[in-house]
């Protein structure tokens, strides 16, 4: 199998017209017609990933994030965006991404924390007036949590040290949740209008947590915390569909600490 049969395999189940206006999915870097050798995913590629793929064997690498999404004048090693494309063409490594297509199917990146969390009655936060797609997820508990109870076990089942939270007035039991894997703070007025009880996502601003309206949790856990099991759904995807030699990437390539 070449990278262009893989890619029309993605097409059935995330079809990159299904990515937002601004992304930059499927084959970034690379020539269809190459056979794949081996295959290593991650969230991001960086120096060392390429550099784990090239000691595996693997001349593909399968991210959710694109390296490249804006308009670039030039490739000459000055960052490490064109630093790893150049790499990657001199060393025969494909680049790949499947982003926000995979985000916005309902099989996607927030089903996968949906069922972390044991929702129930999934449907989209915010559903295309079209197609079978959208954006974020909402479900239900079983029953009713206390918040502060829901924050522990969202700690320990994403493995985070710390929750960026605001706060809603009157509300300590819980059980209608919302998440949205990555940045989701532009899906607030539909949290609002679907008068959720807990919104998890992240990347929130200052401002943006005063958008609540103190009518539900708004959870910031991390932008690389609330999809760091997307490699799992990928690998799971591919593994099903042919036997390829793939691996999950070792390299944590997550660029925020905490101290």
């Amino acid at each position: 199998m070449n990278f262009w049969d893989l890619h029309k395999k993605f097409e059935q189940w995330a079809n990159p017209q299904y990515a937002e206006n601004y992304d930059n999915v499927g084959l970034i870097v690379g020539e269809y017609q190459t056979e794949i050798r081996g295959i290593l995913i991650n969230l991001d590629v960086t120096e060392e990933v390429l550099e784990e793929a090239e000691q595996l064997g693997c001349n593909l690498i399968i991210t959710h994030h694109p390296i490249w999404f804006q308009t670039r004048k030039r490739l000459n090693g000055e960052d490490y965006v064109s630093r790893i494309i150049m790499k990657a063409i001199r060393k025969n490594i494909g680049l790949y991404a499947i982003h926000t297509n995979l985000d916005n199917v309902q099989h996607g990146v927030n089903q996968k924390i949906a069922k972390i969390l044991d929702l129930e009655k999934l449907e989209f936060i915010r559903k295309h007036p079209q197609l079978e797609i959208g954006s974020g997820l909402m479900g239900t508990l079983k029953k009713p949590i206390h918040i502060f109870n829901l924050m522990d076990i969202i700690k320990e089942k994403f493995k985070i040290p710390t929750i960026k939270y605001s706060k809603a007035f009157n509300k300590d039991e819980v059980q209608k949740i919302g998440v949205c894997g990555g940045s989701g703070s532009f899906l607030i007025p539909d949290v609002l209008k679907n008068q959720l009880d807990v919104f998890i996502t992240s990347d929130v601003t200052y401002h943006k947590f005063f958008d609540n309206e103190n009518q539900f949790y708004l959870l910031d856990i991390g932008h690389h915390e609330s999809e760091q099991f997307t490699t799992e759904i990928i690998f799971d995807f591919i593994k099903k569909i042919h036997n390829f030699v793939v691996y999950l990437s070792k390299v944590n390539t997550n660029p925020v600490h905490y101290y």
